[in-house]
Parts: structure tokens; C-alpha cells; sequence
């Protein structure tokens, strides 16, 4: 099995929210991936909780997370490779298929053939490890496992190294612990380590919170430190998105006001500086950021032909998974940057020029913008024919967008069986979004069960328990 390494963790695409906590390409034997708290939405007596699943090199424990608490639901031994999974568990869930889009959402599939989207839970989440500090703790792979990978080097102080090697088995407590030590002497590897956990909320909860993350991550950036580097630009890119807005699916983005937008835009413009100095020293992440930034015109003026030169460069690095997500599509990324920039009417011109040649992506958000109304004058029929066109080609966002127009009978009159069937597909290929759109719609349509109380009295009628994804409700 191969062991997840601080070594390896790369910044997320900036335009495409990826981060990958892993090797830098994966084996056939993916059960490691799957290590860390898993979430997905399950509907019980008629509502919808949280299914929490925690992996370890032990196997899996679940939990159903409700408002009355955390309920055991099963435990055992867990298995992943080749895109096939096992697991101790009754039947059918003890065996099936999987499927990651990103890093962090996986689709499954049980040998019943009933799909389920997991996404990764970030473990200081409100309520996301059942127990709190102690179940996080209680991931620590056993003491049968595998002994931690070696030293990552010799020169970082003993503290620095137990933390890497404990967030390579995914022991995020102990990490956390070890970083903070050695961070508190000053070490820029560990800095930057307790600043990214704080920026992706791996620390335990109540050690720190998200905006923290600047503080470590600038000290170690200021030292040379090219992992600080890289996730400082990640903060800083993170923060200008979360001002400029443009993250609501389904609803009107208007311009900000002009004083919040040069916020975003003196952010940007610090993630670019800082991919730019983790680039200047050779890191491959940095460099495919920087790319998107500087093909979309993000923190800076637009220079098409250096980010193509960086592109190549990223190609001939060392990360292949990396560089075909930094490279495959590089007009898409660049029109998704502008559009999370708040630079709408922009994302619309580089959308229509994409989808004008068939682009199924860019025709997915120009749906978006003529529904919304974002960036362009909203235009119901036109929204229609661009979702028509991305949902043919099978693309998750225009098929979401397509369903949304016959779930609110905006362009064609509604039609509820038709938004299911594309709400499905879409979640299928990994939309959450739809899946949310799918439980609306089944709680519309449901006929109500009645519950009876032990004595036998009368307590109230809920929807029966379903599988969302399926064709049998």
C-alpha cells in the first residue's frame, strides 16, 4: 500500500478547487486514498442525515450524525483497487465499485447496483468526527500497521519529521501536534504544515481556525519555503474568490461594489506574487496555478505565451495526475477563473467563443449565465438551448442546469420526471447539487408511510427510506 506524504501534497488547481492529498500518482491498490472522514447524505424516516465513514488502515467505522447525536452503523475491513472494493459488511454493501472525480468526491456503487456520492469531510467540521477529538484521534492506524515511511529528511528537526510521517498515514492529530512543536521553534517546513492544515481544516477542532493559517503560512513563505509559498497563493486566491462571489449555482451574481472588488483584486494579485516566487524556485504546483492566472488575465495582466511555456514545463514534471488537470484544458480553466473573479462579462465572451465550438463545458456556463442572468441579460430560451447542447454531451453541470429549467419552468413548462432523470445523471457523474435537487423532488412526489408508536398509536407519515440514485422510487 502506498503511503499518503507530506512530500507529495501539491496546491489545488486555483480554478478547480483540487487538492490532492496523496503520492503523486497512484498505484492499482487505492484503499490509502480513502483514509480520512467521508460524508454523505442518507435519508431516514423521512429525513435527510449525514452517514459519516472514517477510514484508517484498520478499515472503516460509520456513524449516523444527527441532531439527537452519533449512531454507530457498522464497522470492519475495507479494501480498494482497480476501481473495485470489498469490504466486511452485510450484504450488498460488502462489495461493488468505485469512481474518484476529484480528491475529494468518490461515487460508489454497491453489487446491488445503488450509487452513492461520498465527499470528503474536512475534520474540524461541526460534528464531522462522532465523538469529537477522540474519534479523530481514534484513526490512528494501529499498532499492526505498516511502520511510517522514513524520515523525509535529515536536516528537518525530529518534531517536523513525526509530523510528516504521521500525516502520510493519516493521523491528522498527531500531525497537528508534532507540526505545532516544531513550528513553534521557528522550522519553515512545519509552519507551512500548520498553516496548510488550518487552511484546509485537517487540525483538530478547537487548536485554530481557518484565517490563522496566514500567520504560519507567511512565516514559513518568508524563509524560502516553497510549500508555504504555494499555500499561502492558495489563501490568498481562496479569500479573493470568497469576496468577489460567484459561487451560488442558480442565483443572480451582481457586481460587487467597487471597494470590495479591489479587495478581491489585491488578493488575487498576492496569490499571483506568491506562485509566482514558488515558481522562480522550480515548484511544478505553483507553476500550473500561475498558468490559469496568467492565461485569464487573474492578479495581473494576461500573458498567454509564458503560461504556455509553464504548462510545458508542468507536463514534464513529476506528477502526471497533476499535469493533465493543469493542462488538459486550459481555455476552460482560464474562463472559470474570470468567472470566480467576479469578471463575468469576460467569462461570458471566452464562454461563447468555447462554445460556439462545441465546448461542452463553456456551453454549461453560458447556460448558468443566461439563467442567472450573470454577466449577460437573463434569457430563459437561451439558457435552454446551451443546456440542451452541454447535457447532450453528457456533461454534469449542463445536465444539472437543463434539470433545473424543468424543475422551476424556466424556459419550458415544468416537467418533474424530466428533472429527475437529468438531477440523476448528473449526481452520477458527482454534482452534489443535484443530488440535493433529487431528495427535493422526492419529497414532492413521495407517498407517506404512517409511523406508529409502540403502543400503537398514530405519530406522524413519512416519505419511505430510498436509494436517491435509483429508478425505484
Amino acid at each position: 500500500m502506498r503511503q499518503r506524504t507530506w512530500l507529495s501534497l501539491p496546491p489545488f488547481l486555483a480554478l478547480t478547487a483540487l487538492f490532492v492529498f496523496s503520492v503523486s500518482a497512484y498505484g492499482a491498490d487505492d484503499t490509502a486514498r480513502f483514509y480520512g472522514a467521508w460524508q454523505t447524505p442518507v435519508v431516514i424516516n423521512g429525513q435527510t442525515i449525514s452517514l459519516i465513514s472514517l477510514h484508517d488502515a484498520s478499515g472503516y467505522r460509520n456513524h449516523l450524525h444527527s441532531g439527537a447525536g452519533d449512531t454507530p452503523a457498522g464497522q470492519g475491513g475495507f479494501s480498494a483497487a482497480n476501481g473495485r472494493y470489498t469490504a466486511v459488511a452485510p450484504k450488498p454493501n460488502d462489495a461493488g465499485t468505485y469512481h474518484f472525480s476529484s480528491d475529494d468526491t468518490v461515487v460508489c456503487t454497491n453489487a446491488a447496483g445503488q450509487t452513492t456520492i461520498w465527499k470528503r469531510l474536512k475534520s474540524s467540521a461541526p460534528g464531522a468526527m462522532p465523538g469529537g477529538a477522540a474519534a479523530t484521534a481514534a484513526v490512528t492506524p494501529p499498532a499492526s500497521s505498516p511502520p511510517p515511511p522514513p524520515a523525509y529528511d535529515p536536516s528537518f528537526p525530529p518534531e517536523t519529521n513525526a509530523a510528516i510521517a504521521a500525516f502520510g498515514r493519516g493521523d491528522y492529530v498527531t500531525a497537528w501536534h508534532s507540526f505545532m512543536a516544531a513550528a513553534q521553534q521557528g522550522n519553515a517546513e512545519a509552519e507551512a504544515g500548520v498553516g496548510a492544515m488550518l487552511f484546509k481544516h485537517l487540525n483538530p477542532p478547537g487548536t485554530g481556525f481557518y484565517a490563522q493559517c496566514e500567520k504560519w503560512l507567511l512565516s514559513s513563505a518568508n524563509q524560502g519555503n516553497t510549500k508555504g509559498m504555494g499555500f499561502l497563493a492558495q489563501y490568498y486566491y481562496a479569500s479573493a474568490v470568497a469576496i468577489a462571489g460567484g459561487i451560488n449555482p442558480g442565483v443572480n451574481n451582481a457586481r460587487i461594489p467597487p471597494a470590495l472588488q479591489q479587495q478581491a483584486e489585491g488578493r488575487f494579485a498576492q496569490a499571483r506574487q506568491w506562485f509566482e516566487r514558488a515558481t522562480d524556485k522550480g515548484d511544478v504546483y505553483a507553476m500550473g496555478n500561475l498558468a490559469q492566472m496568467l492565461d485569464a488575465g487573474i492578479g495581473g495582466p494576461r500573458d498567454p505565451d509564458r503560461a504556455a511555456q509553464l504548462r510545458a514545463r508542468v507536463k514534464a514534471g513529476p506528477d502526471a495526475n497533476f499535469a493533465r488537470r493543469a493542462t488538459a484544458d486550459p481555455a476552460v480553466l482560464a474562463l472559470r477563473a474570470a468567472w470566480q473573479a467576479n469578471h463575468y462579462a469576460d467569462a461570458v465572451r471566452q464562454a461563447t467563443a468555447l462554445a460556439n465550438k462545441g465546448n461542452a463545458a463553456a456551453e454549461a456556463l453560458l447556460a448558468r449565465a443566461y439563467y442567472e442572468g450573470t454577466g449577460i441579460e437573463r434569457n430563459y430560451a437561451n439558457a435552454v438551448a446551451w443546456a440542451q447542447k452541454s447535457a447532450a454531451q453528457n456533461d454534469a453541470d449542463g445536465l444539472y442546469y437543463l434539470g433545473m429549467m424543468n424543475y422551476e419552468a424556466r424556459g419550458v413548462p415544468r416537467n418533474l420526471t424530466a428533472a429527475r432523470d437529468l438531477f440523476t445523471r448528473s449526481a452520477k457523474l458527482g454534482n452534489t447539487l443535484a443530488l440535493q435537487k433529487l431528495s427535493d423532488i422526492y419529497y414532492l412526489s413521495c407517498k407517506p408511510l404512517p409511523s406508529y408508536a409502540p403502543n400503537g398509536d398514530y405519530v406522524a407519515s413519512q416519505c419511505p427510506d430510498v436509494d436517491l440514485l435509483s429508478n425505484r422510487w
